[in-house]
């Protein structure tokens, strides 16, 4: 080979090599995973920004999966999702992430899908005689029941392991009459027939839970709430069979349930108000749910009694909570006939900012009615959150319950976090 042909083609190896030629943009990939109420994949429309820059789309990588990248020298980056099908702008679930990626480069948005599953109907007979049970109650991903005789239909997801809770109580469902509780995994096909024998070795057992005292100015007796949480889609909460606690501060017991996998868990919730000044505290824990003992996390100082937001169609927040070390801020924001909004932000994100203004989505595709009008009125909360776990292992994890409020909380089992909020409304001007 000739010398100066050596020579050039060294030369275009080493521009090739300098430059990265065909290679992806230098930076930071974010990938964003939408999971439905049962874990698995969903679809919504996904937009990002980097910095403070303007929102784009996300690229789809596969179905429930988008990505984007964070170029080198930037770290901050948003992340919203608008989960309501696509087309219907006019009201929707929005979330928002403010992170770095120093926070996380993986992060999970909830939102509800049907699509996926497919429905059938089963019948469950059953017997608790050895536990002097004349009652049961059953918990699905699709459907729960309640009946005194055998058999009870039930509508349920197809699968071939498909998990249910079943309690079986003397009399009525109380806490007081529970007899028994067993948690079964089976293959279910439509209109099967199914049988549940409760044993003697499915007797209730209770573990026992001691809560935070809150400060002086806030109301002593705990307005407590504790819950089942299996991995794949049961949320079991509001049942008068699975605890009861006695104040003094929040104290008490609940069922523990056998057969459940590590990460299936226990929460429970410890809340006390200061209705006074719209605020409130709140310890959670999300024990296992067979644990024998579970003691709740602290609870961390209160907002400001005069804890305000400067109202505005884009309200703007004070995110500078008294103590240290805040792991998370929580912000949620409605009008009273919709859109609904979920915001997250890390401390990271602020780089020393005490303030934080909702973005204004409305001029991307599908985030045409997350900006309320003049005359609207708007209820909001804000949550500086605590927790040995960061934010980005909060907002990383594919479980995620609702509470009555529609607001989603994410679940990481064996982790925890005090909760401080304020909340309170105003007439968009």
């Amino acid at each position: 080979m000739r010398t100066w042909i050596r020579w050039w083609l060294f030369f275009l190896a080493s521009i090739l090599i300098l430059f990265g030629c065909g290679k992806t943009p230098r930076g930071t990939e974010v990938t964003v995973r939408l999971v439905n109420q049962w874990g698995t994949p969903a679809t919504a429309t996904v937009i990002y920004q980097v910095g403070d820059g303007d929102w784009e789309m996300a690229a789809q990588k596969e179905y429930g999966v988008y990505t984007f990248t964070v170029p080198t020298r930037e770290t901050r980056y948003g992340v919203s999702v608008n989960c309501i099908p696509i087309g219907l702008n006019t009201f929707g679930f929005f979330y928002t992430y403010q992170l770095t990626t120093n926070d996380a480069t993986e992060v999970v948005f909830p939102c509800l899908n049907l699509s996926d599953q497919r429905f059938g109907t089963i019948n469950i007979s059953w017997n608790a005689k050895a536990l002097s049970g004349n009652h049961l109650e059953v918990y699905g991903r699709a459907d729960d029941g309640y009946t005194s005789s055998s058999p009870l239909e039930l509508e349920a997801i197809m699968s071939n392991d498909e998990p249910f809770l079943f309690l079986t109580f003397d009399g009525i469902g109380t806490y007081d009459n529970l007899k028994g509780v067993r948690f079964e995994r089976f293959q279910t096909t439509p209109y099967m027939n199914h049988n549940v024998t409760f044993t003697a070795d499915d007797a209730a057992k209770f573990g026992r839970f001691q809560g935070p005292t809150p400060p002086s100015d806030f109301e002593k007796s705990c307005d407590f709430t504790s819950g089942v949480i299996i991995h794949d889609g049961i949320f079991v909460t509001g049942v008068n069979g699975l605890a009861r606690h006695e104040d003094d501060p929040c104290s008490g017991n609940y069922l523990r349930v056998p057969g459940t996998a590590s990460n299936d868990a226990r929460v429970l919730m410890a809340g006390y108000a200061d209705s006074s000044n719209d605020r409130s505290l709140l310890s959670l824990l999300y024990a296992g749910a067979d644990s024998a003992s579970a003691t709740l996390p602290p609870l961390p100082s209160p907002w400001p009694a005069s804890y305000s937001v400067t109202a505005n169609a884009l309200p703007t927040f004070d995110l500078n909570h008294p103590d240290d070390n805040v792991t998370g801020y929580n912000i949620f924001y409605r009008g009273y006939d919709g859109p609904w909004w979920q915001i997250f932000v890390s401390p990271d994100w602020l780089a020393g900012a005490s303030t934080y203004t909702l973005p204004d989505l409305s001029g991307a595709p599908d985030f045409g009615g997350i900006k309320l009008f003049s005359g609207e009125k708007a209820e909001w909360a804000v949550v500086a959150f605590f927790s040995e776990r960061s934010i980005g292992d909060w907002l990383s994890t594919r479980i995620w319950i609702s509470d009555n409020r529609l607001a989603n909380i994410p679940v990481l089992p064996g982790a925890g976090m005090g909760i401080a909020s304020s909340y309170g409304d105003f007439e968009v001007p």
